[in-house]
Formats: C-alpha cells, sequence, structure tokens
C-alpha cells in the first residue's frame, strides 16, 4: 500500500470538477455578497461600519478557524468535513436570508457561514492533492479556470435573481392633509362635529405603572455587608478582617529570654540520641522524594505541550524552509486580497474613470486572469520550472506592473496594464495553491495548509488596517501602491536568498568531494 501513487487522473478530474463546482458556488456569493444583501442592510438599519464587519469577520474568522483543519481532516478524512461544510455554508446562507438585526447577521454569516467555508475549502484542497502529484499543477489550473469563468457568470445571475415584480413594492397614496383627522397627534378625533377621545394611551400608561416593580424593601450591597459583619460574635474574627496581621502568630521570643539557658544542666536521653545518625538519610529520602515529585510534574507540562504541538504538527515551523515559504505566501497573499479589493477604488479615485470604464477594466483583467489560470501550468511543465520559481516571476512582474500604473493616465493605456495585472493573477493564482503541496508530504499537508490560513488572516486583518490609514493620511492611494510593492519585494529577498544559500551550499559539497 505504501508503494501505490495518486492517479494523476482517472476519478482525480472529477474531483477537480466538484472543487471547481465548490468554487463557483461559494466563492461569487461570498464576492457579491454585499451586492445581494444591500437592501437587507438597509431595511434593518445597518451602519456602513457594521456592514464592514459583518464581511470582514467573515473572511478573518474562516482564515482563524483553517488552523484546526489538520487535526479536523485527520480524524473525519476530507468527505466528512466537506458534507458538513456544505450544510455550514447552506444554513448560513439561508439563516442570513431571515436576518433582522445586526447579530443575527454575524451569528449565520460572519461565524455559521465562514466556518463552513474553511471546512469546505480545506477538504477540496487535501482532495484534490490526494488525486493528483505530476499533473497536480494542470489539475489546479482547469479548476481555477472554470472558477474564473464561474465569478464572470454568477454576477449576472445574482443580478437576474434580483430583477423583482413591482407589485411587491407599491406603496398606498399619499394622503392630503384635508383628510386627516384633527387633533390625532393627542388621541383626539373630530368626527361629524363631535369628539371622540381615545382611551387607549391611558390603557398602556396605567398598565405600565402596575407592572413597575416595588424596590422599597430592597437593601443597597453595602447595607446587606456591614449588617452581616455586625453580626458576628467573633471580635477576633472581625478584627482579622479588618487587621490581617493580629491573626497571625506572635514572633519567637529573643534568645535571651529563651526557656534555658546554656549554662544550665539538662539531662540527654542517649536512646533517643541514636536518631540523630538517621535523621540524614530521612531528609535525603524527603528531598529525593520532592525531586521525583517536581519531575512527574516537569513531565506532564511537557507531555501537555508536546501533545499540543502533535494535535496541530507543529514541527514544521522547526522547518527553516517551511517557515520562510510561509512568511513568503502569507505577505504575497495579503498584498493580493488588499489590491484585488482596492483596485476599483483605486482606479475611481487616482485615476478618475467613470464606472463604465472601470467595468470595462475590470473585465480585462477578469478574461485575462481565466485565461492564464489554464495555461500557466503548461508554461511551468514548458520551462522546467518548480511552483516556487514560477511564483517569485509572476510576484517580480507585478511589482513592474503596479508601478506602471502609477504613471499611466489614459484609458487605452490602462487596458493593456489591465491585461498584464490579469495575466500574473492567473500566474499566482495557479502556483500559490501548489507551492505548500510540492514541499509538504501528503499526510502533513493539511496541517500545513492551516498553519498556512492563520496566518494569512493575521497579515491580512494587520497589513489591511494599516493601508486605510496610510491611505488618510496620505490623501491618495499612490503611497499604498508602493508600500504594496514593497510588502511584495520582502518576500522575492527572503526566498531569492534562500535559493542563492542553497546554491552555494550545494556547490561548495560538490567541490570538497574528492575527484
Amino acid at each position: 500500500m505504501s508503494n501505490k501513487v495518486p492517479p494523476d487522473g482517472g476519478y482525480g478530474w472529477v474531483i477537480t470538477f466538484a472543487y471547481a463546482l465548490n468554487n463557483v458556488v461559494v466563492l461569487p456569493l461570498v464576492a457579491g455578497f454585499g451586492l445581494v444583501f444591500q437592501e437587507a442592510f438597509e431595511e434593518t438599519g445597518l451602519t456602513a461600519t457594521q456592514g464592514t464587519l459583518v464581511i470582514t469577520l467573515n473572511h478573518g474568522f474562516g482564515m482563524l478557524l483553517s488552523f484546526f483543519g489538520g487535526p479536523v481532516l485527520r480524524r473525519w478524512g476530507y468527505r466528512k468535513v466537506a458534507v458538513f461544510g456544505a450544510v455550514m455554508v447552506s444554513s448560513g446562507l439561508i439563516l442570513t436570508a431571515f436576518a433582522n438585526n445586526f447579530w443575527v447577521f454575524i451569528l449565520s454569516y460572519s461565524i455559521i457561514n465562514s466556518m463552513g467555508i474553511a471546512a469546505v475549502m480545506a477538504a477540496f484542497t487535501l482532495a484534490i492533492n490526494s488525486f493528483f502529484k505530476e499533473k497536480r499543477g494542470r489539475a489546479i489550473g482547469v479548476g481555477m479556470s472554470i472558477t474564473g469563468l464561474g465569478t464572470i457568470l454568477m454576477p449576472m445571475v445574482m443580478t437576474a435573481f434580483l430583477l423583482r415584480p413591482a407589485k411587491w413594492y407599491l406603496k398606498d397614496p399619499p394622503v392630503l392633509e384635508e383628510m386627516q383627522p384633527l387633533n390625532k397627534e393627542n388621541g383626539m378625533a373630530l368626527t361629524n362635529g363631535s369628539i371622540s377621545a381615545s382611551f387607549k394611551q391611558m390603557d398602556i400608561l396605567s398598565l405600565q405603572k402596575l407592572e413597575q416593580p416595588i424596590n422599597n424593601d430592597v437593601q443597597p450591597t453595602k447595607s446587606l455587608s456591614m449588617r452581616s459583619l455586625m453580626n458576628t460574635t467573633n471580635m477576633q474574627t472581625r478584627n482579622a478582617i479588618s487587621h490581617p496581621d493580629i491573626s497571625k502568630k506572635p514572633p519567637d521570643p529573643p534568645l535571651s529570654e529563651s526557656r534555658y539557658k546554656w549554662w544550665e544542666s539538662q539531662e540527654i536521653n542517649l536512646g533517643s540520641s541514636i536518631n540523630i545518625f538517621y535523621e540524614g538519610d530521612s531528609v535525603r529520602q524527603i528531598k529525593s522524594n520532592q525531586k521525583d515529585l517536581d519531575t512527574d510534574v516537569e513531565k506532564k507540562k511537557k507531555s501537555l505541550i508536546q501533545r499540543f504541538i502533535d494535535f496541530f504538527d507543529l514541527t514544521l515551523l522547526r522547518d527553516p524552509i517551511f517557515v520562510n515559504i510561509l512568511f513568503g505566501l502569507s505577505i504575497a497573499s495579503c498584498v493580493e486580497t488588499n489590491f484585488s479589493l482596492l483596485l476599483p477604488i483605486i482606479l475611481k479615485d487616482l485615476l478618475k474613470f467613470e464606472t463604465a470604464d472601470i467595468a470595462k477594466i475590470m473585465a480585462v483583467i477578469g478574461f485575462s486572469d481565466t485565461l492564464f489560470r489554464f495555461i500557466s501550468p503548461f508554461i511551468g511543465e514548458w520551462c522546467h520550472r518548480p511552483p516556487r520559481v514560477m511564483y517569485l516571476v509572476s510576484l517580480l512582474v507585478i511589482i513592474i506592473i503596479r508601478s506602471l500604473m502609477l504613471f499611466t493616465t489614459s484609458f487605452t493605456g490602462m487596458l493593456f496594464v489591465a491585461l498584464a495585472i490579469g495575466v500574473t493573477k492567473g500566474v499566482r493564482t495557479v502556483y500559490m495553491n501548489i507551492v505548500i503541496p510540492s514541499y509538504v508530504p501528503l499526510e502533513r499537508l493539511p496541517f500545513a495548509s492551516g498553519i498556512q490560513m492563520f496566518f494569512n488572516g493575521i497579515v491580512i486583518i494587520t497589513i489591511g488596517s494599516l493601508l486605510g490609514r496610510i491611505r488618510e493620511a496620505s490623501g491618495s492611494y499612490r503611497l499604498p501602491i508602493v508600500i504594496l510593492n514593497l510588502v511584495t519585494l520582502l518576500t522575492i529577498l527572503s526566498w531569492s536568498i534562500e535559493f542563492l544559500y542553497f546554491k552555494l551550499k550545494k556547490a561548495d559539497a560538490k567541490e570538497s568531494i574528492p575527484a
């Protein structure tokens, strides 16, 4: 059984299609949540800050929960976890559809739905990597390409579902002022020249008075505590409460007042004095037992820590290469997420484009992104380069493209920039998902992916909040773009230093081998 390898095809392509179908259904709903539930936010009175918090918690909470993906997948397997995640996603969306206040949105969408998405993504990631090894890049590329098509089509489908009959929103005609009854605000209505009083308000006031609790007999807490203290008959106890030092033992008498003086003769029982020679052994035995007890406690503490480390497979963090991969992916993923979310705002704020022009630019990015999600695995196979190198090259290219974006002012020039952004985004999307699977063994992959998503959530929340403050302080998105490029450069530098170090080490090892 240990000599068998993944099929690299066969039923694995069914898994790939299921992976893509899951992404098509889940991811566009997350991205279009504001579009679908915008009206619900207005009806329930949610502020812009509360709506943003609901969406942000959905992303952050799911990434933090991915930390537990490894133990859960090891215990139940990816099939049961996928079914559980699908149920949670469906339940969360159904409850969100009936949400009528802020906390229901938090519970249904930010927690339940987020748990489901985290479970489903972790399960499908393990499943698709279990069926492919040599053709893993192709499988991920095909799945991501179908996902890209879904992100284009699903917003149209959601918009079609938002078309509703006009009769649902018909309102009563406005009542003219002369047709309204007089003195309505005082509970009086003038009908046929006579005044009829409404006693409804009076009934409500009388009921409120009857329902008021009588609190005259309730004593304040301070009075109760003082009364219980006064009822205490033990004076020593009360003094000990007020003056804790009274309850302590008196100090030992000084040496001059000791009961026996050194010059007074005392009888010594030699029979009992023989035990003096055995007291040393007993003391040593007590100390030995105490030392053994301390050792057992220390072993117990170590076992608890070790069990925690083994449960989450945190021994992965002892590998410096894995830590460097984790650092680079977390930073680069954070930059990618923030730039993708801010791009429409940047085009509006920095380049002053109209909404129709921004939609065309985003369509160009989506088209080139989807196309190169399918092509990029074959480019990597043709170049015979590992996933980390391909991902590193795409990061270097996107830094150049973002820098060109700062100097682009025309719509035509921005279309070419958008085309290049989509190409690099497609390459990064594919190879970002196979960098860790290509380094970590399959049995440790769920734990490695969970640790990566956990750090992604921390970095995204941290850097994302800083970008908003920098934008407010600078008054433009030019400085945030420069900072995103510098942060991306950290990944390039850290990985390049690692590659150079091991290359030099390998060269030294070859030179040291005698011919």
